[in-house]
């Protein structure tokens, strides 16, 4: 109940367990139901087996969820509603507290609807058919060209050896290394050369 799943009728009806788990049966069903004040009633019926039982403070953490429960089914039955049903559906004690609910809801997520501050309703999307959006073929456009990146790798490693460019660039070096030493020996010739030249004409 505490991660927002309502357990299966099965877990509460257990061979023995019937008697001990009535009163936690009676509270996933106001859960399951959504509405606040009934739940605050349950509890406060089961109250003295809560305690005893040690549990009474995390059954009071569902409050929240019974809000979420509510307002899913609102949701799903209204695509418009007023803050005021709201409240009054989900137990809660104004309009006030119900456009406060319903916004942190439509912030974490729990439901997609929008707020009419000026009006005093809720507002809820229509679902869109994803499939008939760009959304999947730019999904599956996102993996081909994952899957072609990571194919054209493997070949290019299988290609070449690790240490292949490192002798490539040691024989591109040395290349440069014995021009650049040619260079200089023809260079040294040419002076070489021209002082032969200058003694011959003296």
């Amino acid at each position: 109940l505490l991660m927002g799943e309502i357990p299966d009728r099965s877990v509460f009806f257990g061979e023995g367990m019937q008697g001990e788990l009535r009163p936690y049966l009676e509270i996933a069903q106001a859960v399951r139901r959504g509405d606040l004040a009934v739940f605050h009633e349950t509890v406060g019926g089961h109250a003295e087996r809560l305690r005893v039982d040690g549990t009474y403070t995390l059954i009071s953490r569902l409050a929240h969820s019974v809000v979420k429960a509510g307002l899913r089914r609102l949701k799903t039955s209204y695509s418009r509603i007023s803050l005021e049903d709201v409240a009054s559906r989900l137990g809660l004690p104004s309009a006030t507290s119900a456009e406060f609910v319903v916004a942190k809801a439509v912030r974490d997520g729990v439901i997609d609807a929008t707020i009419d501050h000026e009006g005093g309703y809720v507002q809820s999307h229509d679902l869109v058919d994803v499939y008939a959006t760009v959304e999947p073929s730019e999904a599956f456009h996102r993996r081909i060209a994952y899957c072609l990146t990571t194919h054209n790798d493997a070949v290019r490693a299988m290609r070449y050896t690790p240490d292949a460019y490192k002798k490539q660039l040691e024989a591109s070096r040395g290349l440069r290394r014995s021009r650049e030493e040619k260079t200089d020996e023809e260079k040294a010739q040419e002076i070489e050369d021209e002082l032969d030249d200058e003694d011959y004409e003296y």
